[in-house]
């Protein structure tokens, strides 16, 4: 018995001991990482949008993400380790379809999603109002589903969003 577990020690410690960097996980490549023109090309577009559906009031973020608050609401802001229950409306700006939406009937609260598993534009957005907001989010796809896009949805890579939410209750973690 002792020398099955000496023997099973030493396996395990020579497997451990021959990793080296070269077996280090890979981290994503540089075709997903977005140059500042890449970035500045999908602003464009977003604001030509913006302008051409006749938005008005539109703010933007340092990031590059715009929106309009719709309606201010009085209560909790979110966080990011926070859980918010909400309604939406996900639109695709490439192509102007409503390609999901959550169901008033099925809950009149809307659904939760966690902050840290939300798309980073939609996440940032959600941190600028509070509980009774409505914000009308116009994500640059490099805050969306960038370069990789979303093939189960037919998002394309490097898609700009608009999302609608109506922030009803947010859960502190």
């Amino acid at each position: 018995m002792i020398k099955k577990t000496i023997l099973v020690l030493s396996m395990i410690a020579l497997i451990f001991s021959c990793k080296s960097d070269d077996d280090a996980v890979p981290v994503l490549t540089s075709d997903f990482v977005y140059t500042q023109e890449e970035k500045d090309a999908e602003i464009a577009r977003l604001k030509d949008y913006i302008t051409q559906k006749g938005y008005e009031n539109v703010q933007a973020t340092e990031s590059g993400l715009h929106y309009i608050i719709e309606q201010q609401g009085e209560g909790l802001t979110p966080e990011m380790d926070d859980t918010v229950i909400a309604h939406y409306e996900t639109t695709n700006l490439e192509t102007d379809e409503i390609i999901g939406s959550s169901n008033r009937e099925e809950n009149q609260y809307g659904q939760a999603l966690r902050m840290y598993s939300l798309l980073k534009g939609v996440s940032e957005g959600f941190m600028l109002v509070n509980e009774g907001s409505v914000i009308r989010m116009f994500v640059p796809g490099y805050l969306a589903f960038g370069k990789i896009g979303d093939s189960y949805r037919g998002i394309e890579l490097e898609t700009n969003m608009m999302y609608k939410m109506e922030l009803n209750i947010v859960l502190k973690n």
